[in-house]
């Protein structure tokens, strides 16, 4: 189990650094205006996909492959809810929830069958196959945001289909879907929360930017994107976490987490305040311009965003789902109204983030650790044959 997940460790890094590197194409192919249409469109599918499966992959992962079909149903129940309102953003989108609730169902049942290998080598796949598609539209003379759009579509599309087709009949469906669906309805307030907290700013700045802070909005969207990138190793690795966390003593983890995290927080915002905006005009281009101060709040904000991922998963791993969703709702509230408060357009959205994540956080852990009763009769109940 170590080396397997070591080995998916390995490939969420170097999918998180495809991620990126398929952004800095697309932002090196269109003008900063452009890339804040395209960043709407990112963080827009990251939440109907995310947002939306992320609970059924962390089922699949928890009854293994013989729930596929029932999931399967549910998925594509909540695609087609998706798809609803998805065609007034764009085909891309639309597209995108169908192929998103494949491409989860997929990644829920390697795990729940132990394949993490597999599971991991699949991350790299679909990340490298967006570079490349990325690479071949401009290289073809693509120039804006609808047409890189389907460059993520045909990506996911290719990665996942094939192997979704492959593992359709191993398994017989022995899980009702009844039981995928209500164990799913709470992770699913606490998922759609997430992304709405981690995606939903960027779609908000690109909304309310006026047009002469159009570029403005794009260059915040590189700077996000960048700071982001121990997220996009986190949020992958998160459900193939569970097998590790599930029966582990809760004091133990929130210490550990703490420690870590103090750590690489400190760290991270010393990085990003002195050479971030360096490197954000390396990797997108010198027409992305952004402060130290700025970065070094974006920074600050993904170190307790990390918090909260992992409390939340430590939540689900001890069956503590509706506390999930407390969790993340009492985040993306703190960050609403945060946002609402402060004018500035850049500093509203790093102060939302920051203010959202690490309530959240707070909250979860709050959740996580019992008042005293609760705790020894949870500490009896383990120790039981």
């Amino acid at each position: 189990m170590v080396r397997a997940l070591s080995f998916v460790g390995v490939c969420v890094v170097l999918s998180g650094l495809l991620v990126n590197t398929y952004l800095a194409v697309v932002a090196r192919n269109v003008s900063p205006a452009e890339y804040s249409d395209f960043g709407a469109f990112w963080s827009i599918a990251l939440l109907v996909g995310f947002g939306a499966f992320l609970p059924v992959e962390q089922e699949l992962a928890r009854l293994g492959p013989r729930a596929l079909r029932s999931a399967a149903v549910v998925a594509l129940a909540m695609a087609a809810v998706e798809c609803a309102f998805a065609v007034f953003v764009s085909p891309a989108v639309a597209v995108l929830c169908f192929l998103s609730a494949g491409q989860f169902l997929v990644r829920g049942a390697l795990i729940g069958s132990g394949k993490l290998a597999w599971h991991g080598g699949l991350l790299v796949v679909d990340t490298a196959l967006r570079v490349v598609f990325a690479l071949l539209a401009g290289w073809l003379g693509a120039t804006t945001s609808a047409q890189f759009e389907w460059t993520l579509v045909a990506a996911v599309a290719v990665a996942h289909l094939p192997v979704l087709a492959a593992i359709w009949w191993q398994e017989d469906n022995v899980v009702p879907v009844r039981d995928i669906a209500r164990a799913i309805s709470p992770l699913l307030v606490g998922s759609v929360c997430a992304q709405l907290l981690l995606n939903g700013i960027p779609v908000l700045v690109t909304a309310i930017a006026a047009p002469d802070e159009r570029a403005r909005a794009g260059v915040f969207l590189a700077a996000f994107l960048l700071a982001r990138v121990p997220l996009f190793v986190a949020v992958p690795l998160q459900t193939a976490l569970l097998p590790v966390m599930t029966g582990q003593p809760i004091r133990k983890i929130v210490t550990r987490l703490a420690v870590v995290l103090a750590l690489v927080g400190a760290a991270g915002v010393a990085l990003a305040f002195t050479i971030g905006p360096w490197l954000v005009r390396l990797v997108f281009g010198p027409a992305y311009v952004v402060s130290s101060v700025d970065i070094a709040l974006i920074a600050l904000g993904v170190v307790a965003h990390l918090g909260l991922i992992v409390t939340t998963q430590a939540l689900v791993a001890g069956a503590l789902h509706k506390r999930v969703a407390w969790s993340w709702l009492s985040g993306v509230l703190a960050a609403a109204v945060t946002f609402a408060l402060i004018p500035d357009l850049l500093l509203r959205a790093e102060i939302a983030f920051l203010t959202g994540s690490l309530v959240g956080w707070l909250a979860g852990v709050r959740l996580l650790i019992p008042p005293r009763q609760e705790s020894e009769l949870c500490s009896t109940t383990s120790s039981s044959p």
